[in-house]
């Protein structure tokens, strides 16, 4: 049985414990990681596929120009065109699969597709209800399998080789966009897809931002250069974040970056399988309090990693995310002064049964 076969019998064995005895998923990744099938959605209305889960049948609806690649990448499951429209397909198939209560990601679905299969079964004099069911196929995403575990260590590897690459060759004068068509080629030239988001380049006061678009701001010596990086590999992603700087680093930097770096090593003092997200970003946050910055820690502490760069289980103040071995976890702190600038010090570490491997390996610079 293959890898993604598997994952729709776990699947279905949630559809008891849910309450319904049919799945309709439209969220692209969760669509992936149970068929195998790779083809892309543009968002926000352009899909290539929508999955229909029966308890004794699987069907993979998608556009004329796909089903080839969906027969061949999805062998386990019956591809079907999309004709004459999604609603339409959609309903048919719940009709011929016998599907009343339906479960769906609320999260992940237009409300006029939403709307065009309920029309559509209504007028068939259908008996169905919608039963939302987000985060079912993410519950099991979030725990990798050990051919998950090898495609991520090589998105790791790759990101790991690309910054060991550029950052020495940073020096004032270049732009933050210089550095990142940089970033760019390394991921290609290693043998990357490409990056799994848009680097981030953020110099001086840049780097205050945390999701701060590279441009043509000129780097100076001293202040603070904030990298945030992520290699994709057959659809895995890597995420890595270092500050870095040229020449000395300013009074601030030699403040600032050694108290965020600090930061990640105590949160890997208290880091294990059993603990939950919440207690650990406390663990982050209380630290950083201590030290007079509580307040420009402004984002959670981290997220997991896998086929997405965003994905659970989360480290945030409201996190119940319990970390199981398989996780594969982002362990980010940051410090963001306005006025000045910022830092953030991102390390990725696998869950296992007896602690955490520590997949990002790119050297940190030292004050």
């Amino acid at each position: 049985m293959t890898a993604a076969k598997q994952r729709v019998e776990a699947v279905r064995q949630k559809f008891g414990p849910a309450g319904i005895d049919g799945l309709l998923v439209t969220h692209p990744t969760n669509r992936r990681y149970l068929t195998g099938f790779t083809a892309d959605d543009t968002p926000p209305n352009e899909s290539s596929g929508h999955l229909v889960v029966g308890r004794d049948d699987i069907v993979l609806v998608t556009g004329s120009v796909n089903v080839t690649q969906a027969e061949a990448q999805a062998p386990h499951v019956r591809v079907v065109n999309r004709d004459p429209s999604w609603p339409a397909c959609d309903a048919a198939l719940i009709l011929e699969l016998g599907i009343h209560r339906i479960g769906y990601e609320a999260d992940a679905i237009l409300e006029s597709v939403h709307r065009g299969i309920g029309d559509a079964l209504t007028a068939e004099n259908h008996q169905f209800e919608w039963v939302p069911v987000d985060g079912m196929v993410d519950e099991f995403r979030a725990v990798k399998s050990s051919d998950e575990i090898a495609l991520i260590r090589r998105a790791f590897e790759i990101t790991n080789a690309a910054f060991e690459r550029v950052a020495p060759t940073i020096e004032a004068g270049q732009t933050e966009a210089e550095v990142a068509w940089k970033i760019h080629q390394a991921f290609i030239e290693l043998g990357a897809e490409g990056p799994a988001f848009p680097t981030i380049v953020a110099a001086g006061t840049n780097a205050a931002r945390p999701h701060h678009e590279p441009g043509e701001t000129i780097i100076a010596d001293g202040q603070p250069i904030v990298i945030d990086m992520g290699a994709k590999y057959q659809g895995y992603c890597a995420d890595l974040t270092r500050t870095v700087w040229a020449g000395e680093p300013d009074e601030q930097l030699k403040t600032v970056y050694p108290l965020v770096a600090a930061t990640v090593e105590h949160v890997f003092e208290r880091l294990s399988a059993g603990v939950k997200g919440n207690e650990m970003d406390s663990a982050a946050r209380d630290y950083i309090d201590r030290h007079g910055f509580g307040e420009a820690f402004t984002h959670g502490l981290g997220h997991g990693v896998g086929l997405r760069v965003h994905e659970a289980p989360s480290f945030s103040k409201k996190s119940e995310d319990i970390l199981a071995p398989g996780n594969v976890v982002t362990i980010e702190p940051g410090v963001y002064l306005p006025e000045w600038g910022g830092v953030r010090v991102e390390d990725v570490v696998l869950i296992t049964e007896d602690g955490f491997e520590i997949l990002t390996t790119a050297s940190k610079m030292n004050i």
